[in-house]
């Protein structure tokens, strides 16, 4: 018998640790029949699950994702539903095991409450462990991309891991998924190189790549690259992106001097690898031309947002290209 609590934003290691569990808990020729998924099950599915029993010999493993019982109020139990499963998890058959799950989305600074009865009944029995995600800036963010290469049997150089985190982020089940594509992709080399992340490990309608083009003022790429955006993202979501990107470089150029990588890493939330590319980029541009740039789109995306009669896509072309 095992009960665990995982709740966090990262989904991949939550999801690899449950399928360790699976796999070190039930026999492979039952595992269709002992192991089953809820999602915030209401009470009487809740209490049958914990309840039952396995229907062979072995163990059953379920798990029940319960966010909606431990984050905010769209879920509850009552005080005489708790003591049931008080009692239900005190009593649990010694061969079912149960992975309450907990996923909260990425960049939302929440956690369970633990205020909550349920959380704190779960808790009492439960083996509790967060998965939070992790930011660009932290080196065990390349710990965990380098074990994730191996397990796919691929070679990753530290300068190249910094290079996939600036292309990606630190969403780690999206670098999983792009570094799955890229060993298919440059099969049978096992060896990933600069030029493959470049290659396969980027999108040609990356809204961050969008910043770099009006950084290097060209109109034509430019406008090439915004329609590509504006069939999938709204204007809006597009100007909110570039904004951010505009606020970081005014932020880097104006303490380049003041700063080293280190302290603008920690300050911004952003690796060092990154602040460095950034500065190298921002290199040939002055503090006034980034500012105005940054008011020049403050100014199109009010006019957005105040119904002007101009189209949308003239206000942004004329936005991107002054």
């Amino acid at each position: 018998m095992a009960i665990y609590l995982f709740y966090g934003q990262e989904e991949y290691l939550m999801e690899k640790e449950i399928k360790k569990l699976k796999n070190e808990l039930l026999d492979e020729s039952f595992m269709s029949m002992a192991f089953k998924t809820f999602d915030n099950p209401l009470y009487n599915t809740l209490i049958e699950c914990v309840q039952s029993s396995p229907l062979m010999f072995g163990n059953s493993l379920s798990v029940i994702h319960i966010d909606k019982y431990l984050i905010g109020n769209k879920m509850s139990l009552d005080d005489k539903q708790i003591e049931v499963l008080d009692k239900s998890l005190e009593e649990l058959n010694p061969n079912v095991n149960i992975i309450f799950v907990s996923k909260i989305p990425r960049d939302e600074n929440k956690k369970p409450d633990s205020r909550k009865k349920i959380y704190k009944v779960i808790s009492k029995y439960s083996q509790v462990r967060e998965f939070p995600q992790y930011r660009t800036y932290q080196k065990e963010l390349n710990a965990q991309i380098l074990n994730v290469a191996k397990e796919k049997g691929l070679t990753i150089s530290s300068n190249n891991i910094n290079m996939l985190i600036e292309q990606l982020g630190s969403n780690l089940t999206l670098i999983d998924s792009e570094l799955e594509k890229l060993k298919i992709a440059i099969h049978p080399k096992k060896t990933v190189d600069e030029g493959d992340i470049r290659k396969y490990c980027t999108s040609s309608e990356d809204i961050f790549v969008l910043s770099d083009l009006i950084i290097g003022s060209n109109k034509n790429e430019i406008l090439k690259q915004y329609n590509l955006l504006t069939e999938k993202h709204h204007p809006l979501e597009i100007f909110s992106i570039i904004q951010s990107n505009f606020q970081k470089f005014i932020f880097i150029k104006t303490y380049e001097k003041k700063m080293n990588d280190k302290d603008m890493s920690s300050e911004l939330r952003l690796h060092e690898f990154v602040i460095k590319k950034t500065r190298e980029k921002l290199r040939n541009i002055s503090l006034d031309k980034l500012i105005n740039i940054r008011e020049n789109l403050i100014n199109a995306e009010f006019k957005l947002k105040s119904g002007q009669s101009v189209s949308e896509d003239i206000i942004m072309e004329l936005a991107l290209l002054s």
